[in-house]
């Protein structure tokens, strides 16, 4: 959900001396200029949509203003407001701006799209992480988006609904990430890019994102593949959790709300400054809202109603140990408070073969226990995805599960550690240069294969090709599941958890 921010140091100090400002291209609102750095053209804070603010605020994307001249995009926008503290500023809410990798004289190639994770409430496109540089290197376009996060991304309100020529209310963030796709479609061929071969790739909040548009009939046309990290799906898996997803229920949050801050009706809100609306409490998530989303999972798949694209989803071994305190919103795992604390994880109360699998017995095996559950609960919500489109779509999903434990940095790792929430990202994206730690020959080689694979699922719609390890189409069967890891790896954590015990999604 949250990622530590890595200073890239003199990779980018030393970048920008052997810098040169490329020739202007045309884009939805005026001219660009970015920059040309071995091989790679990047062009940084480029706006996809007005700023979101005043009158603006908590409304559906607006077109971009339009300026005079070449303007500039060598440097990046702010992040979007938000609480995260490991997010430094600037943050505004003016921040639907979008970044561009592109290898120089590019031409048709496949495009990324990454959505950045954070949980709903933090995280940013511009984090050194997410540089596309090295994917470019590969004969991709990358392109790394920000959307509207918080309380101004992800809010409710009956007089919103009722503004709203869709009657819909509380995805903005999503609704912009629907924008940056539809920018992307119209613009990207000025950079080299293919609009008719776009994959979305997401990790966590992100990953979320990506099942979301999956699912959304908003963006249908806008992507032809679909990548999806650790992402445990914003949106109901089947009819059981839509309590948990209900516009009305959401509506009424968003009344209470305005309440708690001041505000009689939707004019006081838009005057309050960005402080006066983070300063309380507030819990981000997407909702079935009847227009960017309308129902979960499940039923979009029985009724092939998905974008009907090649999906590639997976999860990591040790998810558990730093998404179980983020969501139960504790890290005291007792014996005394186990059955409560699996409930909430769950949504609902546990079986007595999940309690038998995963036992409370005494502090120290309910701390074990939560911590796996939590990653098993985690990797069976992308082995269901996968399972419905194996069985309810015509494109070929593939599944992973990430074994390896980085090597450890030289000092203490506090989040995302071993083969934690987010350490697949850094070989993805083929960054650990970024990072100065003693990586083995595995590591490095692994960061090569991963990047290699990703850009050829992006290029092809397969992660097969090109010399790299044979991965097989997922069919529901453990044995087509991809575990990415050495063989100490694999012989410690590749063991896969038995998805039975939390339900099976419907046959044809």
């Amino acid at each position: 959900m949250r990622h530590a921010v890595v200073v890239a140091g003199c990779l980018l100090a030393c970048a920008a001396q052997a810098a040169q400002v490329t020739d202007p291209v045309q884009v939805a609102g005026g001219r660009i200029a970015g920059t040309a750095v071995d091989g790679v053209n990047t062009f940084l804070g480029v706006p996809f949509a007005a700023a979101p603010a005043g009158p603006l605020r908590w409304r559906a994307p607006q077109p971009v203003v339009p300026w005079q001249g070449v303007k500039s995009a060598r440097a990046y926008a702010p992040a979007c407001a938000q609480t995260a503290a490991w997010i430094p500023d600037p943050k505004s809410e003016d921040c639907l701006y979008l970044n561009v990798w592109s290898p120089a004289r590019a031409q048709k190639l496949p495009v990324i799209v990454w959505i950045h994770g954070g949980g709903f409430y933090g995280g940013s496109g511009t984090q050194p992480g997410y540089d596309g540089g090295n994917l470019a290197r590969r004969g991709v376009v990358v392109v790394t988006i920000n959307y509207r996060l918080g309380i101004f991304g992800f809010f409710a309100h009956p007089e919103l609904t009722a503004e709203s020529p869709d009657r819909a209310s509380g995805n903005q963030g999503m609704e912009d990430q629907v924008a940056a796709l539809r920018w992307v479609k119209e613009n990207i061929a000025a950079f080299g890019g293919d609009p008719g071969r776009v994959t979305i790739m997401g990790e966590s909040a992100g990953g979320e994102s990506v099942a979301i548009l999956v699912a959304s009939p908003l963006a249908q046309g806008l992507f032809q593949r679909a990548i999806s990290q650790s992402g445990n799906f914003a949106l109901p898996i089947d009819a059981s959790e839509n309590a948990l997803f209900d516009r009305t229920a959401a509506e009424k949050t968003g009344v209470a709300f305005a309440k708690a801050v001041g505000a009689k009706n939707l004019a006081d809100l838009r005057a309050l400054p960005v402080a006066a609306l983070q300063k309380p409490a507030w819990a981000p998530h997407p909702i079935v809202d009847g227009h960017l989303l309308r129902e979960d999972l499940t039923t979009t798949y029985r009724y092939h109603r998905q974008n009907d694209v090649p999906l590639l989803a997976g999860w990591n071994a040790e998810e558990g140990k730093d998404l179980a305190p983020e969501i139960l919103g504790t890290d005291k795992f007792t014996a005394a408070s186990y059955k409560a604390l699996v409930t909430k994880l769950l949504g609902h109360a546990p079986s007595a073969a999940v309690l038998a699998a995963y036992p409370g017995t005494n502090d120290a095996v309910a701390k074990a226990s939560i911590d796996k559950l939590t990653t098993d609960w985690w990797g069976w919500r992308a082995w269901y995805w996968a399972s419905l489109q194996a069985r309810h779509g015509k494109a070929r999903p593939y599944l992973y599960y990430f074994t390896h434990r980085p090597t450890e940095p030289s000092t203490p790792c506090g989040y995302g550690c071993g083969a934690g929430h987010g350490a697949e990202i850094q070989y993805v994206f083929d960054h650990l240069g970024q990072d100065p730690r003693p990586w083995s020959a595995y590591d490095r080689q692994l960061a090569t294969r991963l990047a290699d694979t990703w850009a050829n699922f992006a290029r092809t719609g397969t992660p097969n090709g090109n010399g790299l390890p044979d991965w097989p189409a997922f069919d529901g069967r453990p044995a087509t599941i991809q575990r990415i890891g050495d063989a100490g790896d694999l012989q410690a954590r590749g063991k896969l958890p038995d998805f039975s015990l939390f339900g099976q999604p419907p046959a044809r």
